[in-house]
This record gives structure tokens, sequence and C-alpha cells, in this order.
């Protein structure tokens, strides 16, 4: 059984609520990874998906591994102090959240390796922290039209947890994409102020819908439970997030986003045994199969999906941009 233990941070004066788990997995020689998660690797739809890609990943190229779960971005500097300095070599970061934390704290320990997936538009030109940058542009440009292809109301809304770099970007392309369809939509764009308050989602998101959006683009990770439950008693429709979720939802989903999660973790523990991680930013967008969406569409006319996959397919060559 993994043992759950309450990361003291004494130095930092202060106790965190993260849990750290140490891993299964033991190796010599191999050295120690950890990852940083902003909530419970068993709840949601953004760190399971993360977590099993990082636990396929320790397995096969032998880590000892450990995790935070819960890791706040206040308290990141600290927990990324605290794992360097006892010796881990690779530090996962799960979130675009923990970027401003990572460059402040990589050039303190050059011979540790700092890793971001979600999305980074510069690693500061430092060496050892390296990114997994997913095209939220694209990505929202593609959701963005297909919530304005699906809506009868010409009304859609956006729902987020934080405004973290990435979900700034969604919201962006999001507008975009549905206006490049339907130059007169209406796009509510909401940030909730939290990822986890399932509650609060709900309650925003059963607001939206009385307002007239009939379909909703949930962004909120944990909480986006709560507005697949508003949409499915309210009758809205929905996309599922970075993974499928249509058989949690199926009266609310059209189609579900999901992302590679799988790719770029094996990628990391790759490079990271060869030695080869060296500040670059690896794109994760339709040319590389970063991401993809569920087939069949569901509750639209089967062209909304023709058309969306010629699209994507499209952005993929370079022959359209999302703008």
């Amino acid at each position: 059984m993994r043992r759950r233990i309450l990361l003291g941070l004494a130095a930092a004066g202060f106790f965190t609520a993260a849990t750290f788990m140490p891993g299964a997995t033991r190796a010599e020689d191999k050295g120690e990874v950890a990852a940083l998660f902003t909530g419970a690797v068993t709840q949601g739809n953004w760190d399971p998906p993360g977590y099993a890609a990082f636990d396929k990943m320790v397995k096969k190229y032998g880590f000892k591994s450990s995790y935070i779960e819960h890791a706040t971005y206040e308290k990141a500097p600290a927990l990324l102090r605290q794992l360097a300095s006892r010796g881990v070599k690779m530090i996962i970061c799960h979130s675009s959240g923990y970027s401003a934390a990572i460059q402040e704290v990589a050039k303190e320990f050059p011979d540790v390796q700092f890793v971001l997936y979600s999305y980074a538009a510069s690693t500061g030109g430092l060496k050892n922290y390296t990114a997994w940058s997913v095209n939220w542009d694209e990505y929202g440009f593609v959701q963005g039209a297909i919530a304005a292809a699906a809506s009868k109301n010409k009304h859609i809304a956006i729902i987020s947890g934080e405004e973290i770099p990435s979900a700034k970007r969604t919201h962006e392309y999001t507008l975009r994409g549905a206006r490049a369809l339907v130059p007169d939509i209406k796009m509510d764009a909401v940030f909730t102020g939290s990822f986890t308050d399932v509650a609060k989602a709900k309650e925003v998101a059963t607001g939206v819908i009385l307002r007239g959006a009939d379909v909703l683009l949930p962004s909120s990770d944990l909480a986006d439970a709560g507005i697949q439950q508003a949409a499915d008693e309210e009758g809205a429709h929905t996309i599922g997030a970075y993974m499928d979720q249509s058989a949690s939802y199926p009266n609310a989903i059209i189609t579900s986003t999901v992302l590679n999660f799988d790719k770029a973790y094996d990628q990391m523990g790759q490079l990271m045994t060869d030695g080869k991680l060296d500040g670059t930013i690896y794109q994760m967008d339709l040319a590389s199969d970063g991401w993809t969406l569920t087939k069949p569409f569901r509750h639209v006319d089967a062209k909304v999906e023709t058309d969306v996959f010629a699209l994507m397919d499209k952005l993929a060559k370079g022959e359209t941009k999302p703008d």
C-alpha cells in the first residue's frame, strides 16, 4: 500500500495540504522523477490521464517516482525547492499555472530537469526547463467552431477555473473559431476561480443556460462535472475535455477532445534517459498527433463531424490558421 505523507515545509514557514505519494516503482541508478498535480489523480479529467501517462512512463524507463496532489500554484516554488533539494532528477509540472514557479526555481538547481506539460510561450532561456506545449489556439478554434455549428440559439459559453495561460489562450481562440463560422455568435466566457468547486461550476453553468447558451464548453478540470451535470439537467450540449467523457454524460456530450498525454510523457522519459532535455518547447498540436476528437459526433448533423475533421486536417497541414 502506498502511504500518504503530509509534506512539511518548515523552512518556508508553513505546511502544505498537498499529499506526497512515493511510487511503487524502484530502480537502481536511474534516479527519482516527481510530478506536481493541481488536484487528485483519481478525480476529474485533467490530472487522472496525466498521472496515468506519468505512471506508465516511470515504469517503462525504470525511474523511482513520487508525486504531489493538490499542489497549489502559490506553494509550487517551495514544493519544487524541496523536491530538488532532496535529489529528485526530473520534476514534471502538469499545468501551465506552474510556469512562473519553474522559472523562479530552475535557475537555483541547474542539475535538476524541470518539465512542464500544458502550455509555455517561453522557457526563459533555461536549459533545464523543457516544456510540452499544447496548441491551445487550434484547440480553442476547433471547439469554438463545433459549438457554433451545434448552437441553435447562436449563444455558447466557455467556463474555466483559474485564469492560467492555457485557459486564456483557449478562451480567445474559442471565440475566434466560433465567429469564423457564425460571425454574430454570442459567447459567455467565465472564470469561476476554481478547478475543484463542482457546485460553483454547476451554478455558473445553469446561469448561462438560463440566459440562452445552449452549447457549453467545460474547461475547469475536476469542476467540469458540475458543468456537465447542469447541461444534462437543462437539455444543453457540451464537449468533453481532455479525455473521452461521452460514457459519463451521453445526453450532453457532442464529442470529446483527447490529449495525447502518453506521447508527451513518453518523450519526457526517453529524453531524460538519453540526457537530451535541453530547454526545448515541444509542440503538442494536430500536426504532431498532440490531440484529437472522439467519433462519432452525437446530437448534431453528420456534416458537422465531416466539416470539423476537414478543418482539423487543414490546420495540421498548415493550410489554414486558427485566427
